[in-house]
C-alpha cells in the first residue's frame, strides 16, 4: 500500500512537470528572420575542437556560407592528437574570419572559456565541432537578439535522423529534451540547454565564471543557466527552424551511454531547485516502473501496477511528443516512441548510477 502511494504522488508529479512543458512550449512564439540587420555589428563563434578531422571541414564549410557574414569564428584545439589543428591551420588562408587557438588548459570547458576570453564581440554563439548549421543560422540567432535582447538564448539542437532504429531513437529521445529545454524555459522556469547551439552575451558570461564549475569534465551549458537564473537574467529559447544545429548519432551504445554518462555525472554539483527536481521525478518514475516490472515476477499483481505507470507515463510523454513532432519534422513517431518507452527506465536509471559510482569521463 504504501508503494502505491509513492506511485501515485510520484506520477502527479510527473503529470505536473509534463503539463509544465506542454504549456510552456505554447507559450514559445515562432520566429523567423525578416531580413539580414545591422551589418556593422560583429558576432563571434566559438568552438572547441578535440580529434574532429573528420568533422571540422564540414563545419567550417557551413559557417563560411552563412547568410549572415560578420562573424568571427574562433577554434580551440584542445590538445588533438590527430590532424585536426592541421587542417584547420590549412583553411586559414582562404578563411580569414578564422582564427586558431591552441588551448593551454585541458578539457572542454577549458578550451571554451580560453576561446570566450579572445572573442571581440560581446555576443557569442557556441557549438560543437561535429554539428551542422543550417544557412541562416546565425542570421537567424543575431536578429532575434537584436529584438529580444536576452542573457542566454537557448537554440535548438536535432540529431541527423539516422537510417537505424538506434539512430532513429537517439534523435526523438534528444527531441524530447530539447522540447523540455523549451517548454521550460517558455514558462520562466528554464532547466535545460545545450552547449551545441547555445548564445550569450561576453559580460554576462564574465559575470558567471565563479559558478561555472571548471573542475567539472562537463556542464559548461547547465551551469551557465543555473548562474544567469540566480543573477535573474532573461532567458529564452529561439522557436526558429532558421536557428537549428544538426549533430550526428552516436554510432554504438557505448558511445552513447559514454556520453550520457558524462552528462549526468555533473548533476551532484547542481544548486538548481527545478533542475534538481525535474532530473529527481525523472528519475523515480523510472526506477518505480523497474521496481514494479522486478516484483511482478514474485507476484503477479504487480504487473498491473507496471502496466499502468507504463501507460501512463507513455500517453503523457507521446502527447508531448506529438505538440513538439512538426518543429522537429518528426514522422511516424509512435513505433519509436513505444520502443523508447520500454528501454528508457532501464537506460535513466543504469546512466544516473554508473554516473554517481564512477569517476569522471573525459569530454572526448
Amino acid at each position: 500500500m504504501f508503494l502505491i502511494i509513492i506511485a501515485l504522488v510520484i506520477c502527479i508529479l510527473y503529470f505536473i512537470t509534463i503539463a509544465i512543458f506542454y504549456i510552456g512550449w505554447k507559450k514559445v512564439f515562432s520566429y523567423e528572420p525578416k531580413g539580414i540587420e545591422a551589418l556593422d555589428t560583429m558576432v563571434s563563434v566559438v568552438v572547441a575542437c578535440r580529434n574532429e578531422k573528420d568533422t571540422i571541414l564540414p563545419l567550417i564549410a557551413g559557417l563560411a556560407q552563412q547568410s549572415y557574414q560578420n562573424f568571427e569564428l574562433i577554434l580551440v584545439n584542445d590538445h588533438s592528437t590527430d590532424t585536426t589543428r592541421k587542417i584547420i591551420k590549412s583553411t586559414q588562408e582562404n578563411f580569414p574570419k578564422l582564427k586558431l587557438i591552441d588551448a593551454v588548459g585541458f578539457g572542454k570547458k577549458n578550451a571554451l572559456k580560453e576561446g570566450i576570453l579572445q572573442a571581440k564581440s560581446e555576443f557569442i554563439i557556441t557549438t560543437d565541432a561535429d554539428c551542422m548549421p543550417s544557412y541562416h543560422w546565425l542570421e537567424s540567432i543575431f536578429t532575434f537578439q537584436k529584438k529580444y535582447p536576452s542573457d542566454l538564448v537557448i537554440c535548438p539542437v536535432g540529431v541527423s535522423d539516422g537510417f537505424t532504429v538506434f539512430s532513429r531513437l537517439q534523435a526523438l529521445e534528444f527531441v524530447s529534451l530539447v522540447g523540455a529545454a523549451a517548454g521550460s524555459a517558455g514558462v520562466g522556469m528554464p532547466i535545460l540547454c545545450n552547449g551545441a547551439n547555445l548564445a550569450f552575451r561576453k559580460s554576462v558570461w564574465l559575470e558567471c565564471q565563479e559558478d561555472l564549475h571548471f573542475e567539472q569534465q562537463s556542464g559548461d551549458d547547465i551551469f551557465l543557466l543555473e548562474s544567469i537564473k540566480k543573477r535573474k537574467g532573461i532567458i529564452r529559447f529561439i522557436k526558429s527552424e532558421a536557428a537549428f544545429i544538426k549533430t550526428k548519432p552516436s554510432k554504438t551504445l557505448h558511445e552513447f551511454l559514454k556520453q550520457r554518462r558524462r552528462w549526468a555525472g555533473k548533476s551532484n554539483a547542481y544548486t538548481d531547485w527545478q533542475i534538481i527536481a525535474t532530473a529527481c521525478i525523472v528519475f523515480s518514475i523510472s526506477l518505480l516502473t523497474l521496481v514494479f516490472l522486478v516484483m511482478s515476477a514474485f507476484n503477479w499483481l504487480y504487473i498491473f501496477a507496471y502496466l499502468a505507470l507504463f501507460v501512463f507515463k507513455f500517453a503523457l510523454d507521446v502527447r508531448f511528443l506529438y505538440l513538439v513532432r512538426r518543429f522537429f519534422q518528426l514522422e511516424d513517431i509512435w513505433m519509436y516512441a513505444l520502443l523508447l518507452s520500454i528501454v528508457y527506465p532501464f537506460y535513466i536509471v543504469s546512466v544516473a548510477v554508473t554516473a554517481l559510482v564512477r569517476k569522471p569521463i573525459k569530454w572526448k
